[in-house]
């Protein structure tokens, strides 16, 4: 008992069930102890109820096994046919006898938690003895018409207030134990879907009438067994029909987010392609400038990039490309948006960032671009170690020191109200790091302070920015 796991419960939790729990026992054995007054047929009628729940449950465990594992929240069930019938027709103590049978027949199917199915089931045989006593305590009969309209109709309405008595006290009980147990859940948590509700109601419905049949005669629900355990077909099969429709659903929606991604980003390095910078940059760019924010962009390109496709091959550099791409994200934060605006160039777009800053990030991209070692194949298929030009030569030599990066800044407002103002204005300046000896950063319409940027390179010829 110990290891129970109801014992894991708030104390409030635990009071409030063992408390229902109890209350429920009591009124159940006091009626329990009248049944030795009970009629012959009010016995027949009991056992034909034993009998039609004890078909249905059994014919329906798998369906109803697979329906309850497809349920996200409260289940619902066609059982209230029965256990309302026995509530409005049969005696108080028969009444609980057959709520109590059919939990018995069902707990195979429920799977759940000890504690949870014995709650449950006592407020189902809760209801069901309010659900009695209200109708019993009424006086009416059902058996036969009074042929009164007015008393037909007075019958009408006690039915359908019991109705709503029988499954109010149920989704009472329910709410407020899930309430005590976690305090952030609503009312409305358990009271299930739209579709659950109307299942529930019809049930109540078709319940009142087995009621009003079984007093007429005992054999109603020997007859009603049979379109019950159809109806639970059908809903079987609608609910893996939806399931099935559910997951196609999801599956369409992963398939249009992968292809939305896919679209949207590029392939060798996991930025951004042309398309996915242009949509989110413009988007950063509008959302800062409403809120007055500057913008940074970087120009970033690589150094003799067609020199490493020329010597060592193009997968060498889809390599290099491949780690700048890791480079960026790496450096970047997790609002700036950084893309490949094709072959060797990239873009990023810094948000909320003015000039200092997002020059000491363009200085910090550049040494990590310059300290790259990439271990990739040659023409040759033999494997080479490219090194970043920041690195000191090694007994490689000098040649496969061949990484490096221009990178041009600008900013919004300053160097122009709009993204693509700003970004040809960031490629100005980009080109003025090349002519100056390239694996530098500098600033539109600045020059940057010479401790910021490392000599112009002698070792190599200037080329153009294609190189």
């Amino acid at each position: 008992m110990r290891n129970w796991d109801l014992w894991a419960l708030r104390r409030t939790a635990i009071a409030y069930i063992l408390s229902v729990e109890l209350a429920v026992a009591i009124a159940a054995v006091w009626l329990l102890t009248t049944l030795g007054s009970a009629l012959a047929t009010d016995w027949v009628r009991f056992a034909a109820l034993v009998l039609a729940v004890t078909v249905h449950l059994t014919i329906v465990r798998r369906a109803e096994e697979s329906r309850r594992d497809e349920s996200a929240g409260p289940y619902f069930d066609l059982t209230s046919v029965w256990t309302f019938a026995a509530a409005i027709v049969l005696p108080g103590g028969m009444a609980v006898l057959v709520a109590v049978w059919l939990r018995i027949v069902l707990w195979p199917i429920a799977r759940r938690q000890p504690y949870r199915f014995v709650f449950t089931s006592a407020h189902i045989v809760a209801s069901t003895l309010l659900a009695n006593a209200a109708v019993h305590l009424t006086g009416l009969s059902l058996g036969s018409s009074s042929g009164q309209v007015l008393l037909d109709l007075g019958l009408l309405g006690v039915l359908v207030l019991v109705a709503a008595l029988y499954w109010f006290v149920q989704v009472a009980l329910m709410s407020v134990a899930l309430r005590i147990v976690n305090p952030q859940t609503r009312f409305v948590d358990a009271l299930g879907s739209r579709n659950d509700n109307m299942l529930e109601t019809t049930t109540l419905g078709v319940g009142a009438m087995l009621g009003m049949l079984i007093a007429t005669h005992w054999v109603a629900p020997l007859l009603l067994v049979v379109p019950v355990i159809l109806v639970n077909a059908l809903l079987h099969r609608a609910s893996e029909r939806q399931a099935h429709l559910e997951r196609l659903v999801a599956e369409q929606h992963k398939a249009h987010l992968q292809l939305t991604k896919d679209a949207h980003t590029d392939y060798r390095t996991g930025l951004f392609n042309t398309t996915g910078l242009n949509e989110h940059a413009e988007k950063l760019t509008a959302d800062c400038r409403r809120s007055g924010r500057p913008v940074t962009v970087l120009a970033i390109d690589l150094d003799h990039f067609k020199r490493i496709n020329d010597t060592w091959g193009h997968p060498a550099g889809n390599a290099v490309l491949a780690e700048v791409g890791r480079i960026l994200r790496e450096k970047l934060r997790p609002g700036d948006v950084a893309g490949r605006d094709g072959g060797e160039e990239f873009v990023v777009v810094l948000a909320d960032t003015g000039l200092a800053q997002g020059t000491a990030i363009a200085e910090r991209v550049r040494e990590a671009i310059g300290e790259m070692s990439v271990v990739t194949t040659d023409k040759h298929r033999n494997t080479v170690t490219l090194r970043g030009r920041n690195l000191p030569v090694t007994e490689d030599g000098p040649e496969v020191r061949a990484i490096s990066a221009s990178i041009g800044v600008a900013v919004v407002p300053d160097n122009g109200d709009s993204l693509a103002v700003a970004q040809h204005s960031a490629d100005a300046a980009l080109y003025t790091a090349k002519e100056n000896g390239r694996n530098q950063v500098r600033v539109a319409g600045i020059d940057i302070h010479a401790r910021h940027l490392p000599a112009p390179r002698v070792d190599e010829p200037e080329v153009s920015r294609s190189a």
